[in-house]
């Protein structure tokens, strides 16, 4: 049985996606399809609009057979890790064949090639010295590549196959024996703000909720009727609000010491007292404008906000990539991904976690960390994710929402 792979946001669900899941229905029609998706925080450290159980519903809902969760501490990383994290995962299914993932590029072969190259010593130390001269990530990497390989920079700005080239490059070491399928992108591009009929970006549905009076009609021609639904219903409840991470960061910067701030994962390069001199911003927005520099972008910053609440230190994280993902977590599925989770497991090299409390209860996740397994050590950031992007919605919905530890996997026909 063929079974293919997709790592996702779904923040939120849109035409977009839904047609990435038809166009691979075409190509495999006997195949099955599980996405992995970041659950509260997103890669680009930002509460997801909705909760993970409604976008994992919605998924399924537009193709998908089971959505998994990709555990807090890969999805909210950078691209290199967070797809590392998502094949880690897919990897120890036992049953995925083929991993699809959309690209920019017109053909999988040149990215293939840089994805082959990254890892090359004189490639690495090439990216250490631009690195140590100040410049971002990002930036170090498509200078690098450019000039040690054929591709064009244009193609290694490009968001998706800056993604893609990470997913060939994480198949590459954890799962050989992954077929990977790139699907071209097709009309908006990934980030564009501007809201179109069809496929749209998720960035532009973000964007038009922000408005005081969202353009619902144009809006419903970009999303499934469901998404749209719960959408309305979560504007008119209250959305996730970042200036509460700011007035959360406040209070912690106050009572922290330095040196506990440094062992925070992230913290590097007194880019802590950037943070301290830019909590004054009147807003959120200004304060990751304030802190940014070239190189720390605007979502470093978020992520590392996000990293210090939850103090996710440089030691754990070492530990969490060695390990790679421990369990299977379902948030929803349908009758044939049912059928997947039994295979699974037979055949799966980690536990499949339906019920938290199973594995772990709320009194022991505030244990001292040597007092936890692995497993119950990664699940503790996924529950304590959700409850901090639960204190980001208005008062009133806080206690009227999901965690962890009280909602099971949504169930599809």
């Amino acid at each position: 049985m063929q079974v293919i792979g997709i790592i996702a946001e779904y923040n939120p669900f849109h035409h977009g996606h839904r047609f990435q899941i038809e166009q691979l229905r075409q190509q495999y029609p006997a195949a099955a399809v599980i996405a992995v998706m970041s659950g509260s925080f997103t890669q680009r450290g930002t509460p997801s609009v909705l909760d993970k159980w409604t976008r994992a519903r919605h998924a399924v809902e537009g193709g998908t057979d089971l959505v998994l969760e990709l555990p807090f501490v890969f999805a909210c990383r950078s691209a290199q890790d967070f797809a590392r994290g998502g094949i880690s995962l897919l990897s120890r299914l036992g049953i995925v064949s083929h991993l699809a993932f959309g690209m920019e590029a017109e053909e999988l072969a040149p990215l293939i090639e840089v994805a082959a190259r990254i890892d090359e010593e004189p490639v690495q130390r090439c990216l250490r010295k631009h690195l140590d001269e100040g410049h971002s990530y990002a930036g170090a990497f498509t200078s690098v590549l450019t000039t040690e390989t054929a591709v064009s920079e244009d193609m290694l700005r490009a968001p998706n196959n800056i993604l893609a080239i990470e997913y060939l490059r994480a198949l590459h070491v954890l799962a050989p024996q992954i077929v990977p399928i790139g699907i071209r992108r097709r009309a908006a591009q990934h980030g564009d703000i501007h809201l179109h009929a069809g496929i749209t970006s998720a960035s532009s549905i973000r964007q038009v909720l922000a408005a005081a009076r969202p353009p619902w009609e144009p809006l419903s021609e970009s999303v499934m009727p469901s998404v749209l639904a719960d959408l309305q219903e979560a504007y008119a409840r209250g959305l996730p609000q970042e200036n509460t991470l700011l007035d959360l960061l406040r209070y912690l910067l106050l009572v922290t010491d330095s040196s506990a701030l440094t062992e925070v994962y992230g913290i590097a390069e007194g880019i802590e007292n950037r943070l301290i001199q830019s909590r004054t911003a009147q807003d959120y927005s200004d304060f990751l404008r304030n802190a940014a520099t070239k190189r720390y972008p605007q979502s470093r910053i978020a992520r590392m906000v996000v990293h210090l609440l939850l103090h996710l230190t440089k030691a754990q994280t070492r530990d969490f990539d060695a390990h790679g993902a421990v369990y299977i977590r379902p948030l929803a599925f349908n009758a044939h991904g049912r059928g997947l989770l039994r295979a699974m497991k037979q055949r799966a090299e980690i536990p499949i976690i339906t019920r938290t409390a199973e594995f772990m209860s709320s009194e022991e996740r505030s244990q001292p960390q040597r007092e936890l397994s692995p497993l119950q050590h990664m699940l503790a950031f996924d529950t304590r994710a959700t409850e901090l992007r639960l204190m980001t919605y208005p008062m009133p919905v806080r206690g009227k929402c999901r965690t962890d530890f009280i909602t099971s996997p949504q169930v599809l026909p």
